[in-house]
């Protein structure tokens, strides 16, 4: 019998954690658009920027990203309260913070009943870092490219 509970409980972490990572996954995918439309002036006339104007909208996206990211560790936090695991909100934000980083103290941990989800919320902030990484990675190459200051790109 016990077994079965297990199996259930198990099941609940995953259907909950995977509730979670789609919530932060359109969170993200949000953040991105918006960024996306803000930056697309500046991303479309790159030579006629300067070299720290073009720092500064890169340093925007961060910022913006900064927040996107800091909203979906708090979602996760929400739900490790709304569950009971964590005494505090405080406390579940920075489980949640150093979790969705993947840096991982253990001066905080979960239940067994939840740990499960806390392993698929580290899985998410790898894929959301990366997802942020992509779109300021392809930023820079826009921005900083040489081909863009030597004017070697053939625009349609």
């Amino acid at each position: 019998m016990k077994v079965v509970g297990g199996r259930a409980k198990m099941l609940l972490q995953i259907v909950t954690a995977a509730g979670v990572l789609l919530t932060t996954i359109f969170i993200h995918g949000t953040a991105v658009m918006l960024l996306f439309h803000i930056g697309r002036g500046p991303l479309t006339g790159t030579q006629k920027l300067a070299a720290y104007v073009r720092l500064g909208v890169t340093g925007f996206f961060v910022i913006g990203f900064l927040i996107a990211h800091i909203i979906e560790i708090m979602v996760w936090a929400t739900v490790y309260r709304l569950v009971g695991e964590l005494q505090s909100f405080e406390e579940a934000v920075y489980f949640s913070a150093i979790t969705f980083a993947t840096i991982g103290y253990g001066d905080i941990t979960l239940s067994p009943e939840w740990r499960l989800a806390s392993a698929i919320e580290g899985v998410n902030g790898i894929l959301l870092f990366g997802w942020t990484t992509a779109f300021l990675f392809k930023v820079s190459e826009i921005w900083f490219s040489r081909r863009d200051t030597d004017h070697h790109i053939v625009r349609s």
